[in-house]
């Protein structure tokens, strides 16, 4: 429970410095660069500790884990926080994971649906909603870009990259069990970025070339002192610290229950919004974040 919380707490921060990194980047770009960094440190560390962890048949899994949740749902997660802020992305990414992650283990592991279920997952949609609106008091810092209901979408497919990711990770890690091999969060997180780098290297590539000229134009050195930071901060509050230990919770927890207790990351970084991004959202929007939130946790209290 103590990883499951310490992750809360990381993704929070790497919420409010992936967003800095989005606008000043751009979400495509900037997502690729912060994976290129993670993946350089978790190669490093995984190669010094857990060298003989990686073996092909979970190596599989976790790879697929990682297309599904650092490739398209980071590609996605980015893209939305142009657009909405952190605060609304991480809102929507993470209250609706576990409705993605319960679908997927009912269609795939013939999990039951009940009623509570039901409710709880329209507390869930209705505290979402209610999020959604805008705060009027909000003075943005940081200069948001590109059209709202795109960010919407984009940080809806976050969520379903981060619940289906991480239904797969725990196969993953049960198959890893079966051979007897005994890796660290640290290792499970790399597998799982390497295959994230890669989809989100497509992506790029896909719109260098495919896109409009305005699409790419923009993009900026990573090298720049005053992008370095917060782009330092995102890779590793994110996809190193905090998804190595979002891996180790899944190890001794199931995934609801640890989606559960990440959920409450919304919560926690609305001041750290507030301090870096402007974004004061209104009572309504607070109101309905705790029934989000509220919802995920019956959820998993209740299933």
């Amino acid at each position: 429970m103590i990883a499951a919380i310490l992750t809360t707490l990381f993704f929070a921060f790497s919420a409010v410095t992936g967003q800095r990194v989005a606008v000043r980047l751009g979400g495509a770009w900037g997502n690729l660069m912060r994976l290129s960094v993670a993946s350089l440190v978790l190669g490093v560390l995984v190669f010094f500790l857990t060298p003989d962890a990686i073996r092909w048949p979970s190596f599989q899994w976790f790879f697929l884990s990682g297309v599904i949740g650092f490739g398209l749902g980071d590609v996605a997660l980015f893209t939305a926080y142009e657009r909405i802020g952190s605060r609304l992305t991480i809102l929507l990414n993470l209250c609706l994971a576990p409705l993605f992650a319960m679908s997927l283990e009912w269609l795939w592991l013939g999990n039951g649906v009940g009623v509570r279920v039901i409710t709880c997952a329209a507390l869930i949609l209705t505290g979402v909603v209610m999020a959604i609106r805008p705060g009027a008091k909000s003075r943005q810092v940081v200069e948001r870009r590109g059209r709202f209901w795109v960010g919407i979408i984009a940080a809806i497919v976050a969520g379903f990259g981060q619940g289906t990711g991480a239904v797969i990770s725990r196969k993953a890690e049960a198959v890893a069990l079966e051979l007897s091999v005994h890796g660290s969060g640290i290792t499970a997180a790399f597998q799982r970025v390497i295959a994230g780098l890669l989809f989100s290297a497509v992506a790029v590539l896909l719109i260098r070339f495919l896109g409009s000229k305005k699409d790419w134009e923009s993009w900026r050195t990573p090298l720049d002192r005053s992008v370095a930071p917060w782009l330092l901060g995102a890779a590793l509050f994110g996809p190193v610290i905090g998804v190595s230990f979002f891996q180790l919770a899944l190890k001794t927890l199931e995934s609801g229950v640890v989606l559960a207790v990440v959920a409450l990351t919304p919560i926690v970084m609305m001041p750290l919004a507030m301090m870096t991004e402007g974004d004061h959202p209104s009572r309504l929007s607070v109101f309905g974040a705790v029934i989000a939130v509220a919802g995920v946790i019956l959820l998993n209290v209740w299933a």
